[in-house]
């Protein structure tokens, strides 16, 4: 059975995660991944310039299936809802451990290779901005000005604390480490938020986040924070014969950028035309945003 470019490069992807994982990624040569792969040298270059690039789509494809796991747990709940986001931590956490990527990092980053290092300290901090708009939807606005400086010392602890609890404790019982963590980082925003105290301001985001400020986003997750409070307001306002057409398209675009491996811009593209006519959306302030978030990820797939 011959398979296409995508699903050939995806299965040379897969070989080198493996191999990254049980050897390491300064002990994988190019030629461990060609002959575990069974593909030609000249085949590896058409898919990937170098080593380097190869751990890039290898470490994408790992946050991405993370990030999916981690942002399913969201899915009509409560944004502000601390255990949702426990939830999320462990999960987050957990996968990582598990698939040894702590470690892997570890050797990438003492290797001499500065564009593998740097796109590295780049998802550390998508990372950061990530803990730090959970931490604004769990403490809210007012919190804001503190929750860099949280965010940071957060993702600290659950790096470095969670490894050394694992070590001895093994991960059965992560959980309790998280909360733990959590929990630290609860006192400390109570006590800085008292005395007025702020290290960095939300704003250095911007400096660090790749494509800058453009870059602050995360697509996904603001999608189901629009989507969230959608149909909260569908639940409120609509009776439940209108309310089920207007959930249906609503459901369907979520499902399809949130879930669909192969998603269907152009049907995505369809609903939302349809909904844009529909004189309910069309008189509530937030759709617009809920609009223009949907339109920027039909502008990256079509």
């Amino acid at each position: 059975m011959r398979l296409d470019l995508n699903e050939r490069k995806r299965q040379v992807i897969n070989h080198a995660k493996r191999l990254f994982l049980e050897k390491g990624y300064r002990n994988t040569s190019i030629q461990d991944i060609l002959e575990d792969s069974n593909i030609s040298r000249g085949t590896f270059y058409n898919y990937f310039p170098s080593k380097g690039e190869l751990f890039k789509a290898v470490y994408d494809s790992f946050l991405k299936e993370n990030h999916a796991r981690r942002d399913e747990l969201l899915l009509g709940k409560d944004l502000g809802d601390e255990e949702v986001f426990m939830l999320q931590l462990k999960v987050h956490m957990s996968t990582s451990f598990h698939n040894r990527f702590f470690i892997l990092i570890d050797d990438v980053m003492s290797s001499n290779e500065q564009d593998v290092k740097e796109f590295i300290l780049q998802t550390r901090w998508l990372y950061i901005n990530w803990l730090h708009n959970r931490l604004t939807d769990v403490f809210g606005e007012a919190k804001k000005p503190y929750l860099l400086d949280c965010a940071i010392i957060l993702g600290s602890l659950l790096q470095h604390y969670v490894y050394f609890y694992v070590k001895a404790k093994g991960d059965e019982e992560i959980e309790e480490a998280i909360r733990y963590c959590f929990g630290c980082v609860k006192t400390i925003l109570e006590d800085v938020s008292k005395r007025d105290i702020q290290l960095l301001s939300p704003s250095v985001l911007e400096n660090f986040i790749p494509n800058g400020a453009k870059g602050n986003r995360d697509l996904r997750y603001e999608l189901l924070q629009k989507t969230n409070i959608l149909k909260r307001c569908m639940m409120q306002d609509l009776k439940e014969q209108q309310r089920i057409g207007y959930m249906q398209m609503v459901d369907f675009i979520q499902d399809e950028i949130m879930h669909h491996q192969h998603p269907r811009p152009i049907l995505v593209k369809t609903v939302l035309a349809s909904m844009s006519q529909e004189q309910y959306f069309l008189e509530m302030d937030m759709f617009e945003g809920y609009k223009d978030l949907v339109n920027i990820w039909l502008e990256n797939e079509i």
